[in-house]
């Protein structure tokens, strides 16, 4: 039984999987084939190589031979594919953010939200003092109906600078974090994102209101 080369081809499977949906998501399309193909797309990629194989080596059964080593092909992809899964939950963790969405989809075929729940880093001590500043400043602005008149409130300038320089400081120390190979809490980047998207809402506002510093 062709043990090397069923695992040499599960291989070689898998890398064109992870090429496959990479073309596919940089087409426009899902990572997979949907709809009436996915069945014979499934159907080619677990019997073929097997089979494909069985006729290559001329085994005594025949072309048909391969068919025999399907089970040990699907059982070798599926150890890959575990590989694949448990490389992905590093790369969610420590790939640095501008190449973390192609790894994912290329390893799993998503940008990792299905690996968030019990994977998170925990928070670092510089990133849990910057995200505490972060709320702290971003709490100065209410939420709800009261938050697009805040532009018109006294001190309303120097609190959103505040929330400004607090914010640019905690996404620096995410984007050093990330840059060496730290993983970062999704704690603090959804603070960071929060805050961003506050900023810039404020921002908006007040420039449409003719506030000229904010249109600078």
């Amino acid at each position: 039984m062709p043990l090397p080369q069923l695992f040499v081809i599960a291989v070689a499977a898998m890398v064109g999987l992870a090429t496959m949906r990479l073309m596919r998501v940089h087409l426009g399309r899902v990572p997979h084939p949907a709809g009436w193909v996915r069945i014979p797309f499934i159907v080619v990629f677990l019997f073929a190589p097997p089979i494909v194989l069985g006729a290559l080596t001329q085994s005594a059964a025949g072309p048909l031979g391969g068919v025999a080593w399907v089970p040990m092909y699907v059982g070798l992809l599926g150890a890959i594919a575990i590989v694949m899964w448990m490389a992905a939950i590093f790369v969610r963790a420590r790939a640095p953010r501008r190449s973390r969405p192609l790894l994912l989809l290329a390893l799993v075929a998503s940008e990792g939200e299905h690996l968030d729940d019990g994977f998170d880093p925990p928070l670092t001590a510089g990133l849990a003092e910057s995200r505490s500043f972060v709320d702290a400043a971003n709490a100065a602005f209410p939420r709800g109906l009261e938050f697009p008149a805040q532009i018109d409130r006294a001190g309303f300038r120097p609190a959103w600078d505040a929330l400004d320089t607090a914010t640019r400081t905690l996404e620096g120390r995410i984007a050093d974090d990330e840059g060496r190979g730290i993983g970062v809490s999704s704690s603090a980047t959804a603070s960071a994102e929060d805050a961003r998207g506050r900023l810039e809402t404020l921002r908006k506002l007040a420039t449409d209101a003719g506030q000229v510093w904010a249109s600078i």
